[in-house]
């Protein structure tokens, strides 16, 4: 098999890789250019053309990329995997706003994050105070993303 064959499926591999993500594609695709290298370097006796080669390889690994990322940005919106649309404003998850000022138990030690109990519904909590021992009254001051910011509470539920 010749060297120039070989980049060629190595090329035409990555550019699968990118389409078809897991980097399987992506690693064989590696190893054909690496082997391809390897085998025109051991079929030539010049220093200078095993030189253009491997720079010759790297140009075309990156026109490739460059190609492939240009393609994708303005492929057609129903055959993209790039979202042009802007993100702004979403949140992937968010603490109970109505448990604010509610007493719960620890189920679990807070070291400092763990579960607390509020009218029945289990919460993640985490401890403004640092750890707190199962079974302790808290009360929720706050949240961040998912969890509920809790100290300790002087009050019984």
């Amino acid at each position: 098999m010749t060297p120039f064959l070989l980049l060629f499926i190595g090329l035409l591999l990555i550019l699968i890789e990118f389409y078809i993500p897991g980097a399987v594609m992506g690693v064989l695709g590696s190893i054909f250019v690496l082997v391809s290298i390897l085998l025109f370097a051991s079929q030539t006796n010049s220093l200078l053309a095993i030189v253009f080669f491997v720079l010759g390889t790297i140009l075309c690994v990156g026109l490739l990329i460059r190609f492939a990322l240009w393609r994708i940005v303005r492929a057609k919106p129903e055959y993209s995997i790039y979202l042009n649309e802007d993100q702004e404003g979403y949140q992937a998850s968010s603490f109970d706003q109505e448990a604010i000022g509610k007493i719960g138990v620890v189920l679990s030690d807070l070291k400092p994050g763990g579960y607390i109990l509020i009218d029945g519904k289990q919460h993640q909590a985490i401890s403004l105070t640092g750890y707190i021992p199962k079974g302790e009254h808290v009360e929720v001051v706050s949240g961040q993303e998912e969890s509920l910011i809790v100290k300790i509470s002087n009050k019984e539920t």
